[in-house]
């Protein structure tokens, strides 16, 4: 099976809704990069 992951970490909440079976949240939670 392929899968794709195109989201960006913000909009885990809405991934959460659609029921994703991936989600992104490393910003979210580690912080931005510099």
């Amino acid at each position: 099976a392929l899968e794709l992951s195109m989201a960006m970490p913000h909009d885990y909440e809405r991934d959460i809704q659609m029921e994703s079976t991936i989600i992104r949240v490393g910003s979210s939670i580690f912080g931005v990069r510099h």
